[in-house]
Formats: C-alpha cells, structure tokens, sequence
C-alpha cells in the first residue's frame, strides 16, 4: 500500500490534533494540503486576500478558543498576510500558519520563513518527510502551550508530494494519532524533588508577601 503523501499527512495530523476550521486563500503550494484538510471534515473560509483571512482567523481562535489554521499560498501569499500574522502572534493567538516554501533562494516566492517568524514573535517548525505527523503535532503542542502561540508551519514545496514516513502514526477510523515511541524512550522522567527544590524559594516568598504582584 502507498504511503499518503506529505501534504494529506500534514491534513490528518491537524484534524487529529483538533484543527477544523481553515481559513486562508487557495493557491497552488497549498492547494493539495487545503483539500486534504477538507476531505477530513474540516470547514474552510475562503477570503479574497490573505491579511483578511489572517484576521479571521485570529479572531475565530481567540472567540471559540480553538485552535484553527490559515492557509496560503508561497511567497506573497504569506507576505500579504503578514499585518494579520503580526497581530495574532503578539497577542499569543493559537493558531497555524500552513506557509508552503520555495526552497530556492533565486526564487522570486522564496522567503526566510524561520527568520521571518523569529520577528514578528511567532513560533516555526519545517515540515520533513520522514516525520511530518511529528512536526504537526509538535507544532500544535506549542501553539497550545502556556500563553498560547502562533506558529508558523513550514511546507516545502519539495517535500509535500513526497511519501510520508511516518503517516501509519494515525490510527484507521479513530481519528488519533498513536504516541511516538522513539520520543517517549528520549523524553526523562521529570525530577519532581528537584523542581520543589528550585521552587522553594519562590514559595516562601510568596507566603511572606501580603499582596503579591505579577
């Protein structure tokens, strides 16, 4: 049996994760992954120009507190969403950007994407092919973390046709994604005696204050 390409993996790992509301602007790097997204059972809005979708986007996470993505295309598709971008990442909006890459720096679409995100505030993670289940899921576990985040995921352009190698994570019929075992044979035990330790001090503080400020 053919492995799913790159492209409908990235789709079935964002469903699994919880993404069903898509808003952006179609065009050809993203066409495929926006369609996959679809045939899972997600609703996508289409706008007329990117820095639209991106606010929409950015105020339906913040009103439904659910994580949601915008989808655009490379190059300007991703410059022209930027101001919307911009503002979902200082306000620690939990949202995915799906931002296809040109990976030729000739390119006229080609755009530094990590630099890019480092900027303006928001987190970013590439898309491979042999772990494109693992970056979505990582990528949405920040977007979710602490605060909240705006990531930017990475497509290449290269790789979303490519056969993806780690798609069998996503269990038939269940809709899961099935823990990585090679990450949980890395991930230590945390120290929970030590991490009382480190908070010792902050504690006593704490009890000490009349009226604490953050």
């Amino acid at each position: 049996m053919t492995a799913p390409s790159v492209a409908d993996a990235v789709a079935r790992a964002l469903a699994a994760s919880g993404v069903s509301c898509v808003f952006g602007v179609v065009g050809s790097g993203n066409f495929h992954v926006t369609n996959a997204l679809i045939d899972t059972g997600a609703t996508f809005i289409a706008a007329q120009h990117e820095g639209g979708a991106a606010t929409m986007a950015d105020a339906y996470a913040r009103v439904s507190g659910q994580l949601c993505a915008l989808s655009v295309h490379q190059g300007p598709g991703v410059s022209n969403a930027l101001t919307g971008i911009v503002e979902a990442a200082k306000s620690r909006t939990p949202m995915i950007v799906l931002a296809p890459e040109a990976t030729t720096p000739r390119s006229n679409f080609y755009l530094d994407l990590p630099a890019l995100a480092a900027a303006i505030g928001a987190g970013f993670r590439r898309v491979t092919a042999a772990h494109p289940v693992g970056d979505v899921e990582a990528a949405c576990r920040a977007a979710r973390a602490g605060a909240g985040q705006t990531v930017v995921l990475g497509l290449p352009l290269d790789v979303q046709a490519m056969a993806a190698g780690d798609a069998d994570r996503i269990r038939p019929g269940s809709g899961q994604i099935a823990p990585d075992p090679a990450a949980a044979a890395s991930d230590p035990a945390p120290d929970l005696a030590a991490l009382d330790h480190q908070l010792a001090p902050l504690l006593d503080l704490l009890h000490a204050a009349e009226r604490p400020v953050f």
